[in-house]
């Protein structure tokens, strides 16, 4: 950087102060004109030894001080130089110049601290002199002080706003304190406006890479490695800005020549292995990411992308052994978390992949794509309830024709599952769910049929039998089930035309219904020999209930709703049992049937509501007594209950909100005392 000699500039502009002292003296004030002359020929010494007689004459002159001080700093003499400014400062202790030349020379010293304390004083004695913040800039960015230096740069070029050089600096400046944008300005408008004297080209390129306009970079750049072939840097940046524009074979070459520069750059070998193991050049990728890691040993990027390169280039074991380092050195990671369960998923070690998903989860509970490959692995482990609740999660945030199929493969599968347990109702319930979301189902029908059909049921197999034929006819293990359960009824005929004989009925005028004698009252329901009316059925699963056999109770009102899918009533019972029991899972799964099949039943939305608020599913449970309100108003408990629910998440107002209106249907004064010490609560 060139520095400048201001001297002229400003005993231009002081003139006065730097005029001759009225107290030279004609003899001494004749030496000072004679040295001058021998200054201007730059017969320094000879002025020297002149300007010297003339202080032996004048020495209380200090414009005799200055005058040597600047002849010394001509020769160099800067220590001579410097104790002539010093006594000329004792004779004029406010002479800006004074202090803004011993600046210079302290400069020239490098003691930058006393340049600036000089320059500094300067400028407060003459503040208005604007072209000393030049000054005060300059032994900034010299002592790397940039952020003082982008001040002072500023406020010089308020004044001077055409000046290169102060530009030039204060664009580096502001590069050297990664204010890239201010740089790429400055480079900019030096680019544009000087091309001829503009050299910053590297710099440029660099601010410009650095705001990520690889574009705009790459030229300058290219320029920088043509006027020196041995920048390595320029060279670096260039290709990484061909990388990030995917121009691979730049790239490529650009690394290579950095690499000849200086072979040992082992921090970019990291972007160097990534755009080869991009190129499908995997073993030199390899190679390269050993070299980084040697450098970089904790780095857990470099582990998790040579895991990658393993696996594109077939090397499962190192994948997965490279994979595990980076998630060790950095558990948080979400992208390893993701290739890790991936990478376990296709190698059904489902176990591992639902640790790695259920990581994920936590950091982005709502990534789509991550909640479907974990219902995939919970599928395939058969554990089909939650897949199935997951699939159902998915597509109420959006429609997937794929994970719609998957709900209802899962559904069917659980049915058989089910089904092999004998438990034939809950299995009938999940065969109608995959109906309801899939009618096509052949195997939902068979399912159907194979159920009905052990349970007693026998219009209903029959009627499903046919079903799964219908959509599927050419499935000959569907056709011989249905054969073989036909053949089996018209052998059963003449038993039960036989046991029909002893049956007993009584009609009385007040009551016609028909009594069942206790030898069918006793047969077995799954032997197929009876079938039972849907009433004498509720009649069963009352009389378990009323004895605490719950389990039965729930066997038989199960059949009830396979004979009524409408029978919202039964399916809260079996809600309402499942909840005694303790699984709210169940019990909510029922409530839900209850109000699909009757979407005004209150009493269903409300059981619903309080199972949501044990699951902790608030929001749910909210929407659940909002329709509660909207079909009965009047009904008090239900703002009771949106009044927990929204004090659960934490909304005081409208909690507060819905305890009030509670309060007004309560009666009870014991209970409106505890209303009211909640809502007191609530409002602090």
């Amino acid at each position: 950087m060139k520095y400048i000699n201001y001297t002229i500039a400003l005993i231009l502009l002081l003139g006065t102060t730097l005029s001759v002292d009225a107290k030279m003296s004609k003899e001494a004030h004749d030496l000072y004109q004679e040295a001058c002359s021998y200054e201007y020929k730059h017969n320094y010494s000879q002025a020297i030894n002149i300007i010297n007689k003339a202080l032996e004459i004048n020495g209380d002159d200090a414009m005799l001080y200055t005058k040597v001080a600047g002849l010394y700093a001509e020769t160099g003499d800067y220590k001579a130089a410097l104790n002539a400014y010093n006594k000329a400062l004792k004779l004029q202790p406010n002479d800006a110049f004074i202090y803004i030349s011993i600046g210079s020379l302290q400069q020239s010293l490098q003691n930058y601290d006393a340049a600036f304390e000089s320059y500094y004083k300067g400028t407060q004695i003459f503040p208005s002199y604007k072209y000393n913040y030049l000054n005060l800039a300059n032994v900034k960015y010299i002592s790397k002080d940039y952020k003082s230096a982008i001040d002072y740069y500023n406020t010089f070029l308020a004044a001077y706003p055409e000046h290169i050089e102060a530009n030039e600096n204060l664009a580096n400046s502001y590069l050297a304190t990664k204010d890239y944008e201010s740089a790429c300005d400055i480079y900019n408008n030096l680019y544009k406006n000087y091309p001829s004297n503009f050299k910053d080209y590297f710099r440029y390129g660099l601010a410009l890479y650095n705001t990520q306009k690889y574009e705009s970079a790459i030229p300058m750049l290219k320029k920088a490695v043509e006027l020196d072939d041995k920048n390595t840097v320029a060279w670096a940046n260039l290709a990484l800005s061909y990388q990030n524009l995917d121009e691979k074979e730049e790239a490529l070459a650009a690394f290579n020549r950095t690499f000849e520069l200086n072979p040992k750059l082992a921090g970019l070998k990291f972007d160097y292995a990534n755009l080869l193991g991009n190129m499908g050049n995997y073993e030199d990728a390899i190679t390269a990411y050993k070299e980084y890691i040697e450098a970089y040993p904790e780095d857990a990027a470099a582990y998790k992308n040579l895991g990658i390169v393993y696996k594109d280039s077939g090397k499962d074991a190192l994948a997965l052994l490279n994979l595990e380092k980076s998630y060790l050195k950095d558990p948080s990671n979400v992208e390893t978390q993701k290739l890790l369960a991936r990478y376990y998923h296709e190698n059904k070690d489902y176990s591992n992949a639902l640790k790695y998903y259920d990581l994920v989860l936590q950091s982005t509970p709502d990534d789509f794509d991550v909640k479907a490959n974990k219902a995939l692995v919970l599928h395939a482990e058969k554990n089909y309830p939650a897949a199935i609740d997951l699939y159902k999660d998915l597509l109420l945030v959006k429609d997937n024709d794929r994970i719609a199929k998957n709900l209802v493969s899962a559904q069917i599968s659980y049915g058989y599952y089910l089904l092999e347990r004998m438990d034939y109702a809950q299995a009938t319930l999940y065969f109608k769910d995959a109906l309801r979301n899939s009618p096509e189902e052949g195997s939902a029908y068979f399912g159907i049929a194979e159920a009905s059909q052990l349970m007693g049921l026998s219009e209903l197999a029959l009627e499903n039998y046919k079903l799964a034929l219908e959509k599927e006819p050419d499935n000959t293990n569907y056709y011989k089930a249905y054969k073989e359960f036909e053949a089996s009824q018209i052998k059963e005929a003449p038993k039960q035309q036989e046991e029909q004989k002893s049956v007993q009925v009584s009609t009385t005028k007040e009551n016609k219904e028909t009594t069942l004698t206790k030898n069918e009252k006793t047969t077995n329901s799954t032997t197929g020999n009876t079938a039972l009316t849907y009433s004498d059925i509720i009649k069963k699963g009352n009389e378990y209930y009323q004895a605490g056999k719950y389990h039965e109770a729930i066997d038989y009102y199960t059949k009830a709703t396979i004979m009524k899918p409408t029978d919202s009533e039964t399916m809260l019972k079996i809600g309402n049992i499942y909840n005694l029991l303790g699984d709210e899972e169940k019990a909510a799964l029922f409530y839900e049937h209850s109000v699909e099949a009757n979407p005004g039943f209150a009493n269903g939305w409300f059981n619903l509501g309080l199972v949501y608020a044990k699951l902790n599913r608030n929001k749910d449970s909210i929407k659940c007594f909002e329709t509660v309100i909207k079909l009965t108003p009047d009904y008090p408990y239900s703002y009771y209950a949106l009044g927990q629910a929204y004090e659960n998440l934490g909304d005081k107002f409208n909690a507060i909100e819905n305890y009030t209106l509670y309060k007004g249907f309560e009666e009870d004064e014991l209970m409106q005392e505890t209303i009211d010490a909640k809502i007191k609560q609530l409002e602090q």
